[in-house]
């Protein structure tokens, strides 16, 4: 499978669990856990694969790296856009 079909799949996996914790559950602090978890397990896999993992390991290391970092992103947009209606409803 491809670096960027990979990726693809991871991030939609790390947004569906980001907005089902954000929207239903109302857990706001998960979204950073989900990417600190994600960021710590890419560089953990990219650690093992120098030591025989192989290229298809160090592939899937990317792809979580770059997951991961999306959905951070999509995170901090998520809380930008609270943020501002908190302060648009105080006003």
């Amino acid at each position: 499978m491809g670096l960027f079909i990979l990726t693809l799949i991871l991030l939609a996996g790390f947004i569906v669990a980001m907005l089902l914790f954000e929207f239903v559950f109302k857990l706001e602090w998960f979204k950073y856990f989900l990417a600190t978890i994600g960021l710590i397990a890419s560089g953990i896999i990219f650690f093992i694969s120098f030591y025989g993992g192989g290229l298809k390991q160090t592939e899937i290391a990317i792809a979580l790296f770059f997951a991961s970092f999306g959905e951070y992103i999509c995170s901090l947009v998520i809380s930008l856009v609270r943020l501002i209606q908190r302060k648009k409803e105080q006003a």
